[in-house]
């Protein structure tokens, strides 16, 4: 698994290499690089490159660190989710949504209908936890309901009768069930799962009913990104109804008493930050606000993906050693990371000051360097996140204990 693990860091520093791009090319011409395919490329590489291969892997080490033996058939599935996101990311970028880019999106599904059936089968009878196993059954559960969207969006294609409306929300459902459901409870639980010597009874009851709560609030809370479009009033019914639930359960793990630490404690406040967004995006006002500036839909977008998921991927990679743990890797881990913060900052601010009519024109520039900076992090955590460091350490200082 660790040969997984690295390789999956790799693809987020490819990721980074992307986002580093897209910022140059805010600022520069760049001719032979279109921004929007480049733009695509990015985000499904970041999704299936990374984050599904990353969990991919998690999943499969609870499994190793069980006592099983691994298939090889696990790694025919690995070597198919490296062909599509590969082959995405090379169609995206030249193409955009075309022939090439749709057939590498279908085996992305492929995979990913391949490895939830193979799955579920092997970890039915594994002595973990009731809530572990839950977050497992809903992690699959809604990135099946995901593959709905690549399908929708080809439909248009060759149907665009349907206008914008259908294309946008399409994407938003694949979007919805990715973040807030196959990341989200696949996030969940890895950490229930690292967590499981430790928790008391109680706690475990506490952790399964957050679980069902946010399991049965996913699928209405789709609804919450349609507010773009002024829907009906029931459906803002439902969306507000859906962001209650998510934070009555958000409040159990108040109740847990041990909040987590490190890595894991930054997945935890992002988390926290998200679900509030996405509550308060029921309000009219601040809706048109999150909905109106494009910078804050970035920052929304990358403290999920960067702040919640990639930073709870780490923790548990570090966490059971599927990266060598040193005091370099804590380096990385701090250039990183204060990449992400300075670039939400960043987007916030550029996000408040268009609001009051108050352009800040060397924002891009700024973006740029958070991007390096996340690549630099990234590049060291890599090149010297090695057990032969004579500072090695169990985790870095601590940082995903």
């Amino acid at each position: 698994m660790s040969k997984f693990a690295k390789l999956s860091l790799l693809n987020l520093l490819i990721v980074s290499v992307l986002g580093i791009t897209l910022r140059y090319k805010a600022l520069f011409p760049l001719p032979p690089v279109n921004y929007k395919y480049l733009l695509n490329a990015h985000s499904h590489f970041a999704f299936s490159g990374w984050i599904t291969a990353a969990l991919f892997t998690g999943f499969l080490h609870m499994l190793a660190a069980s006592g099983n033996t691994i298939s090889d058939t696990y790694r025919y599935q690995f070597r198919l989710n490296q062909i599509a996101s590969f082959g995405m990311l090379v169609s995206f970028t030249l193409q955009g949504y075309g022939p090439v880019s749709i057939l590498f999106s279908a085996l992305s599904v492929v995979f990913s209908w391949w490895f939830a059936i193979q799955y579920l089968h092997d970890c039915r009878h594994q002595d973990w936890p009731p809530v572990v196993h839950n977050a497992i059954r809903l992690a699959f559960l809604f990135l099946l309901l995901s593959t709905a969207g690549p399908f929708l969006l080809a439909y248009h294609k060759g149907h665009p009768g349907g206008g914008p409306g259908f294309y946008y929300n399409a994407i938003y459902l694949y979007l919805h069930f990715q973040y807030n459901g196959w990341f989200t409870f696949g996030a969940i639980a890895l950490y229930f799962w690292s967590a499981r010597h430790r928790m008391q009874p109680r706690q475990q009851r506490l952790a399964s009913r957050f679980v069902n709560l946010m399991g049965l609030a996913c699928i209405p809370a789709y609804c919450l990104s349609l507010l773009w479009m002024a829907p009906p009033d029931w459906v803002c019914q439902i969306a507000g109804g859906a962001a209650l639930l998510q934070l009555a359960a958000l409040s159990l793990l108040f109740f847990l008493h041990s909040l987590p630490k490190g890595l894991w404690l930054l997945s935890f406040i992002s988390f926290s930050l998200k679900l509030t967004l996405q509550a308060a995006s029921v309000i009219p006002a601040l809706g048109a606000f999150a909905f109106g500036y494009r910078p804050l839909i970035i920052a929304y977008l990358h403290l999920v993906v960067l702040g919640c998921i990639s930073s709870a991927l780490l923790a548990f990679f570090f966490t059971n050693d599927l990266l060598p743990a040193s005091s370099r890797a804590r380096i990385g881990l701090t250039c990183f990371f204060s990449g992400v913060v300075a670039n939400e900052l960043i987007l916030f601010l550029q996000s408040l000051l268009a609001f009051s009519a108050h352009p800040w024109p060397t924002a891009p520039w700024f973006l740029l360097g958070a991007a390096v900076l996340m690549f630099s992090g990234l590049s060291f955590l890599m090149l010297f996140s090695r057990t032969s460091d004579p500072h090695h350490v169990n985790a870095p200082a601590g940082a995903v204990a």
